[in-house]
């Protein structure tokens, strides 16, 4: 005789991006195991990796992790986490501005009081002079592979942006198709002046921050720490 069915609740959020309704349910046993042995080997594209897998089992509605914002990838995790696990997370965190003392502090959590921060002068058309502009597109986690925006590497941020372009317009028509070769000569071309607005785009852009104020432990020192992406919140 076949085991009873263990019947499993939904929840539902909204995707910070597009407003859009999703429905998922808790991750089970089997999906904790992909992600404890991700964190233990604590590579941050296999713990990407480990939670687009998951969400892609737990969200009801149909759609494709790879090609979310990775904001939004942060945000869904974070809302499947608290409703299968529990609201607070346990972090050890060491101070980093203070090079001597090394001591973890165990510090407590609350994901339900995390919040996505969106700076009201972000916006996803660059206007490179007053005759051209492109329209962008957020990097998302198929786009990004191993490059980080927010660290802003300058030998990879290039291909970001070129990556992250949807368009170029000028007051004539749209550019919806062009080479590779195309864009990495039209960004190429860019100088410093444009190329700060573009870097103003990935810094603005909407993401889950969290501070933390603290006495450390061991030396006694007032620390601010501040928390932000899957690695802080998890590792």
């Amino acid at each position: 005789m076949p085991l009873p069915q263990i019947t499993t609740p939904e929840f539902t959020t909204t995707l910070p991006s597009t407003g859009e309704k999703l429905s998922f349910r808790p991750f089970l046993v089997k999906e904790e195991k992909i992600l404890l042995m991700a964190q233990e080997g604590k590579d941050k594209n296999e713990i990407q990796k480990a939670v687009s897998n998951i969400l892609e089992e737990c969200i009801k509605n149909p759609i494709t992790v790879e090609d979310l914002p990775m904001f939004d990838i942060e945000w869904l995790f974070i809302q499947l986490r608290s409703k299968s696990v529990g609201e607070v997370i346990d972090l050890k965190i060491k101070h980093i501005e203070n090079k001597e003392c090394l001591h973890l502090n165990p510090i407590e959590v609350n994901l339900e009081e995390l919040e996505m921060t969106k700076d009201p002068n972000h916006k996803n058309i660059i206007m490179i002079d007053d005759n051209i502009g492109v329209t962008m597109r957020y990097p998302t986690l198929k786009l990004l592979g191993d490059k980080d925006p927010q660290g802003l590497d300058p030998s990879k941020i290039l291909d970001i942006i070129c990556d992250c372009i949807l368009n170029v317009f000028d007051k004539d028509q749209v550019y919806n198709e062009f080479t590779k070769d195309e864009i990495d000569k039209f960004v190429g071309d860019l100088d410093q002046k444009q190329l700060v607005k573009f870097m103003d785009f990935f810094k603005t852009m909407p993401k889950i921050e969290h501070t933390i104020k603290y006495k450390c432990e061991k030396c006694g020192q007032d620390v601010e720490h501040k928390l932000n992406g899957l690695v802080d919140f998890f590792i």
